[in-house]
């Protein structure tokens, strides 16, 4: 096994070969914990036999222990050296993506203005498009590995031995989930201080009529704006995880009232606090023309970059959306629960 380690050092980062060094990590783990219990059993019961059994036993479970711990220490080191490439290969893309989103929104802001032909927009777009999910695809690949990993902020791996501290979550400040939600959505609620246990303070606020549909499209056109609307959530979602402004202001209305100052706070939120998790889901759409009505659930759950408690949320909004330039774009946003 450790010919193995030194080995695969070094090569390319793969959720397998993580997962593989993890469950060997758990297993040289557990197994020293065992011993290490045995051990004490054992010098607890050392006057009720003799001196030969209990030295026998003994130096065999010690002598285990000895050679096990080389090999897990090993593992660590690795896993640390995996923790820190994939953290700078996320690092490297965020550093490539932001001049590539930020050309695509200059497209935009010109085709908006009649500034480019719309071929030429078009061909602009989709080539950086492009180029901007090749890069999604690899910083999710390498999200991913670092959630196989533990997630202690100023610590190593190594710092732990037996205490188990390697799979502790991430520190995460106990009422902060709703407060990122609330940003990515664009509407801030949340107030300093409130537990997590109680309801969710909100604004009273009259819902709006729901728009009527007298003709209903057919139902492949339905399926079509129902992916246009997710994929405006999802660019909300990647937004966020990345904290990519330029892409969270591409997703509000011309018609949304108040963007520089929701800017402004999404910034700041940015700066104190990371996601863990992040998800969506539409419960009821309804689309007249170039209008609609959207209700959606956000499940998020977040850390405070200076450290705290795991915290999960849900939230439930009203949001309203207008078609512009042939896209969803967020027009008003309401809070239901």
């Amino acid at each position: 096994m450790r010919q193995t380690v030194s080995r695969e050092a070094g090569l390319p980062l793969e959720k397998k070969s993580v997962k593989k060094w993890l469950k060997e990590w758990r297993r040289l783990l557990g197994e020293e914990k065992e011993l290490e219990s045995r051990m004490n059993n054992l010098e607890t019961h050392q006057d009720r036999v003799s001196r030969d059994v209990f030295n026998s036993l003994f130096l065999r479970y010690k002598d285990r222990l000895e050679s096990l711990s080389p090999l897990r220490q090993e593992i660590e080191t690795e896993l640390e050296s995996i923790r820190k490439r994939a953290s700078g290969e996320i690092d490297d893309l965020q550093k490539e993506l932001e001049p590539i989103q930020e050309r695509l929104e200059e497209f935009r802001c010109l085709n908006q203005s009649g500034a480019v032909t719309k071929p030429d927009f078009l061909r602009e777009k989709k080539e950086l498009k492009k180029e901007i999910k090749s890069r999604e695809k690899c910083l999710r690949k390498y999200r991913k590995i670092l959630s196989f990993l533990p997630s202690r902020e100023g610590e190593s791996i190594t710092s732990s031995r037996f205490s188990g501290d390697f799979f502790r979550p991430f520190p995460v400040f106990a009422a902060s989930a709703i407060i990122i939600l609330l940003a990515a959505a664009g509407y801030l609620l949340w107030p300093q201080g409130t537990q997590p246990d109680k309801p969710i303070p909100k604004e009273t606020v009259a819902s709006p009529p729901t728009p009527p549909s007298p003709n209903c499209p057919p139902a492949a056109s339905k399926d079509q704006e129902v992916e246009n609307i997710s994929s405006l959530f999802e660019n909300i979602k990647q937004a966020n995880l990345e904290k990519d402004i330029g892409l969270f202001i591409s997703c509000f209305s011309r018609d949304f009232t108040g963007m520089e100052g929701k800017r402004q706070d999404t910034l700041r939120m940015w700066e104190n606090y990371n996601y863990l998790n992040l998800s969506y889901h539409l419960k009821k759409q309804t689309i007249s023309g170039d209008n609609a009505n959207v209700t959606l659930e956000w499940l998020v759950r977040t850390s405070k970059r200076s450290g705290g408690q795991p915290q999960d949320g849900r939230i439930v909004l009203d949001v309203m959306l207008k078609r512009e330039d042939g896209l969803w774009k967020i027009k008003e946003i309401k809070p239901l629960s």
